[in-house]
């Protein structure tokens, strides 16, 4: 169902569901569906009733869903979170679902198990609003769309700068543009300098700028930044697997670079590079690396882009040198064979060229 038709029948006090889902990965999305229910609800003068769900105490909830309103003909149970028990939410659902006076309003800031019988209730009987997670190619688009919500203009470099900072999470990165336009006020364009003075430093930040401490042979730059790393409370092994990651697609560009010496001329040209990922890509290259996250081909053009530069830094070998470090690191730190510091501050250390 259309969410701006179900808030004109609550509008209308015609209520053709009595229990609705707002659920997935993508938070913002969620959480704005939640609260406009929540606030049509509210202006209709039903009595709200909030629940955390995993404190919520089944037996109480439904004696207290049972008594009789002095307040208001209908109410409203707004619950947020799922109970620890899928059984104790599918007796609410069934208890809600035969009082017509009952409505239940959930959210799921996850995706939930659409096996267990609560969900398949509601998907029957009620209704689900679904928002997938943001895929990071998309993120740095869905930022400059934000950022014009809030009367902010943002360029591509300044969104792929905030992106870096705030991952696929649009909540985190809605509240961040509520700060920058706050910040940048009575200007209207948010700059690279402005995120870099507002917004802290984000894992994936920090993971480029090791990758760009080892391009630069820069030994010291690239400890103290994993060091920083280490000190945010990041696990060694997810370190590891991200930094692996990062290395792969540098690899990737490389082996681009090498098949279509063309490209070469677009690396000083983004709008050059956006242009020809569009048009002129051979059609076999699109999934070459394969046709998901793990392809820097897939990446929001101007990510794919950025690891292009990077990557005529190093020679290819090089590439397959650091990873086979990378690989031999993790070894190390799942045999207990030394502490995940450092084994990964030898392994960062030995891709900068320089030895521990």
């Amino acid at each position: 169902m259309d969410l701006n038709r179900f808030l004109k029948e609550i509008s209308s006090g015609e209520w053709s569901k009595s229990v609705v889902l707002a659920y997935g990965g993508e938070a913002l999305g969620v959480e704005e569906t939640y609260t406009a229910i929540l606030r049509a609800l509210e202006s209709a003068g039903v009595n709200v009733l909030s629940v955390e769900g995993r404190q919520m105490n089944k037996d109480a909830l439904l004696e207290e869903l049972s008594q009789v309103s002095l307040f208001s003909e209908r109410r409203v149970v707004a619950m947020s979170g799922l109970p620890t028990r899928a059984d104790a939410l599918s007796a609410v659902i069934d208890h809600v679902l035969s009082d017509p006076d009952l409505f239940l309003l959930i959210r799921a800031a996850d995706n939930v198990d659409r096996r267990v019988r609560w969900f398949k209730a509601v998907s029957r009987r009620g209704v689900a609003f679904h928002f997938d997670m943001i895929r990071e190619k998309d993120m740095p688009d869905r930022i400059r769309t934000q950022a014009k919500l809030q009367g902010a203009t943002i360029g591509i470099e300044v969104a792929q700068s905030l992106a870096s900072r705030v991952g696929t999470d649009l909540l985190t990165a809605r509240n961040e543009i509520e700060k920058l336009t706050l910040y940048v006020h009575p200007r209207t364009t948010i700059e690279i300098s402005d995120v870099e003075a507002v917004v802290g430093r984000s894992r994936d930040t920090i993971l480029w700028e090791i990758t760009e401490g080892i391009s630069g042979r820069n030994r010291s730059r690239a400890i103290a930044d994993l060091r920083d790393l280490l000190a945010q409370g990041e696990s060694g092994i997810a370190i590891l697997s991200l930094l692996a990651r990062e290395i792969r697609f540098l690899l990737q560009a490389r082996i681009f670079l090498r098949a279509h010496p063309e490209v070469r001329g677009l690396v000083r040209s983004y709008p050059g590079f956006q242009a020809y990922l569009k048009n002129d890509l051979p059609e076999e290259w699109r999934t070459i690396f394969g046709s998901g996250k793990a392809n820097f081909l897939r990446m929001h053009p101007y990510a794919a882009w950025l690891r292009l530069g990077r990557a005529l830094r190093f020679k290819t070998e090089e590439l397959f040198r650091i990873l086979v470090s990378l690989a031999r690191a993790d070894r190390s730190i799942k045999t207990g064979a030394g502490s995940a510091g450092s084994v990964l501050l030898s392994a960062v250390a030995a891709a900068t060229g320089v030895r521990t």
